[in-house]
Order: structure tokens, then sequence, then C-alpha cells
């Protein structure tokens, strides 16, 4: 095999495992809500050991946060998708929609009912949670449509790269043969 086909072969297979070395999540669930998809997923965190997941800007990632209707239509949008038994028995994982800092600190937020969707928990100031235990929040990442060229950019970038390699690789090899013929 000659070292330009090589270079292609290589360019080829690292152009096409680029997507799979995304990290995949294990639990995502697609829905939409107000007419804009998401991707929700759900980690066990507290609010003391990640407060930059919790809110609805970036870098927070909760864009029901600062809303207790909205992290109620959240809820309900997943339902059970999420699993069962997640935040308690019967329940998926909590919607985290606001925090208080008095004393050592609350989240408000809500937890949906898997069996029943006319059932939600709702975790305000009257049963709020500590902020320092460790809980299976939900949260979202807005899907956005790539545009139609850019992966065509991609890959012209990637043949880009490889021809470049390639021209370097023969101007490498120009360079050793009058090494060797003077030399000789």
């Amino acid at each position: 095999m000659t070292a330009s086909t090589r270079i292609h072969l290589l360019a080829f297979i690292g152009a096409s495992l680029l997507p799979l070395a995304s990290p995949l999540a294990a639990q995502a669930v697609s829905i939409n809500v107000s007419g804009t998809d998401y991707e929700v997923f759900y980690t066990s965190t507290s609010y003391n050991a990640n407060p930059d997941l919790f809110g609805a800007a970036s870098p927070g990632r909760m864009p029901w946060w600062g809303s207790a209707a909205l992290a109620y239509d959240f809820g309900l949008a997943v339902y059970n998708q999420l699993g069962e038994d997640v935040y308690s028995v019967g329940y998926g994982p909590v919607f985290a929609y606001n925090y208080n800092s008095t004393g050592s600190g609350e989240v408000y937020g809500r937890a949906q009912n898997t069996q029943d969707t006319t059932d939600q928990l709702n975790l305000d100031s009257s049963n709020p949670l500590a902020a320092s235990l460790s809980l299976p929040y939900a949260y979202a990442r807005a899907n956005t449509p790539v545009p139609a060229p850019m992966p065509l950019f991609g890959a012209a970038a990637a043949f880009g790269w490889a021809r470049r390699l390639r021209n370097n690789q023969k101007l490498i090899n120009r360079k050793g043969c009058r090494m060797n013929q003077a030399a000789d």
C-alpha cells in the first residue's frame, strides 16, 4: 500500500469515527415543549456539588429554571420515559426550578408520577429538598438543527488536511531522494 493510499485511508477512517467520539447519553428522552425540541436527561447530584447545572441560561442546563409551571410542563412531557422509581417509588427525576439560600439551602422542584399523568409532587417551600442531598435531577439540551452546509465544510476540511499530508509526504520523499543521491 502506498503512502498516499494509507493517508487517504486514515483520513477516511478518522472522519468516519469522529461522530462516535462525542459522549452518548445513557438515558436521553426527546420531547417538545412550547414548540422547541429538547433532549432530557437526569443525573444524580446535589445543588451544592454542581451549582452550574442549575439555571436556565448557560452554563445552567435547566430551561425550566425559575418557573414552577414550566417545570410542571417538562415533567408532564417526559412522564415515565426516564424510568420509574427514580426520585422515589413511582416518581421520575426532579425538575428543580428554584434555590433558596436561607439556612443550609433548599431546592424547589417537581417530580412526575410515572403511573398517573395528573399527579406531580410539588417540592416547594412546604416540602423542599436539601441542597446538600444527592438526588436525580433532570436537565435538558435544546436540539438545534445543524445547518445543511456544515457537514460539507467538515468533509472539505478533512480532505484538505489529507491533501496537505500527502503533499508533505511527497516533499519529504523528494528531499530524501536528493539526500540519498548526494550521499552516493
